[in-house]
């Protein structure tokens, strides 16, 4: 069964042949990336595409981004960030585990509040609103909703509009306090040998069917992290992915990104779009209120608290920590042990905040708001 489908999984890889009118998408991202890159825009490989993208597919150009280009670059992006993780990264990753556990719970409560006002101005049920502001995976939480009743589509589009934001507003936002961290600078670092990155992405692979084994979240950007990282912390491996690979890798990314919002969508949920950017820009400020406290009481500096309390995507918010020179083995992990939390646990925190009457609590406070109004 493993053998046939794996078949037809590079069958659709290899062979599938995108329209022709995909390529002018293409070239107006690669446009878009180059421009920004000269502009010197943060992620520029992955905002450039994405917007252009994006803008390609509601005026309703066709897309193509096979889930293979889009794994392709988690691994690529996924074995960037491992290669930064050194044995001294490893030992604080361990001593701030806790705290990580902590800032995950946080952001789970914190999107369960904001999902009651959501579900209300968004008119969609409690349970698909609560699925759609959880910041875990785009993919796991549409399909995670759907078993528990909710709607995926609503949820698959808060989801993608969520990443899509937070990428656009938060590395610009982060890199305007100009707050840069003393981590080794990836731009002296040398680039690997094409032997080198050969063996890297071989490693990063080898971690991805690991994860897939131990059937965990995202597995082809955490198992290729992992599997990267873990020849790097010995010290055998260093230096960076070359340059035009890793800008590749995040190309994909972008275009995959992009390519979720198509014009049909766009077009017949114009309500859910205009809420869900407002509540996820609501979320985020809430989360980047917390880590200004969380700067202030553990002297962590705040972009690095920023950055690991964010909703975002772990792979933006990881290429962000490296522009900036910060830990990025120490924002990768705040996200890691949040997708562990959200992916592995969200049904449960469902129940719980049930089982607590929270979300019967928000809508009273929200009618005696309501009525105060009136």
């Amino acid at each position: 069964m493993r053998t046939t489908r794996a078949r037809a999984f590079l069958k659709r890889a290899l062979v599938s042949v995108p329209p022709a009118g995909a390529f002018i998408g293409y070239a107006l991202a690669a446009a878009a990336g180059a421009a920004a890159h000269v502009a010197q825009v943060p992620l520029a490989w992955i905002l450039g595409p994405l917007l252009a993208t994006a803008l390609a597919a509601i005026a309703g150009l066709p897309t193509f981004t096979p889930v293979a280009w889009r794994r392709f670059g988690q691994v690529t992006i996924g074995t960037s960030i491992g290669l930064n993780v050194t044995a001294p990264v490893l030992v604080t990753i361990s001593l701030w585990l806790p705290i990580m556990v902590a800032t995950a719970i946080i952001a789970i409560f914190l999107a369960a509040i904001v999902s009651v006002p959501f579900a209300r101005m968004g008119g969609l049920d409690r349970k698909t609103a609560f699925y759609a502001m959880m910041p875990g995976g785009l993919s796991e939480m549409a399909n995670l909703g759907a078993a528990a009743g909710a709607q995926s589509e609503p949820i698959a589009v808060s989801q993608a509009l969520r990443v899509a934001l937070l990428v656009c507003i938060l590395p610009p936002l982060i890199v305007s306090l100009d707050i840069h961290g003393t981590a080794l600078d990836t731009a002296l670092q040398q680039s690997l040998s094409a032997f080198h990155t050969f063996t890297a992405l071989a490693l990063g692979i080898a971690g991805v069917g690991v994860a897939r084994l131990l059937r965990l979240n995202n597995p082809w950007m955490i198992g290729a992290l992992v599997g990267a990282g873990a020849t790097a912390a010995t010290g055998l491996l260093t230096g960076k992915i070359p340059p035009p690979l890793y800008w590749f890798g995040q190309f994909l990314i972008g275009i995959s990104i992009g390519a979720r919002f198509r014009r049909e969508i766009v077009v017949r949920l114009p309500r859910l779009f205009a809420t869900s950017a407002l509540f996820v820009l609501v979320l985020a400020a809430c989360l980047f209120g917390y880590a200004v406290l969380l700067s202030i009481v553990t002297g962590l500096d705040l972009a690095s608290a920023a950055l690991g309390a964010s909703p975002g995507g772990l792979a933006e918010m990881a290429i962000t920590a490296q522009t900036l020179h910060l830990s990025v083995g120490l924002v990768t992990a705040f996200h890691v042990v949040r997708a562990f939390l959200v992916n592995g646990f969200t049904s449960r925190f469902w129940s719980a905040f049930n089982r607590i009457h929270l979300f019967d609590a928000l809508e009273k406070i929200a009618d005696r708001v309501g009525r105060g109004r009136r």
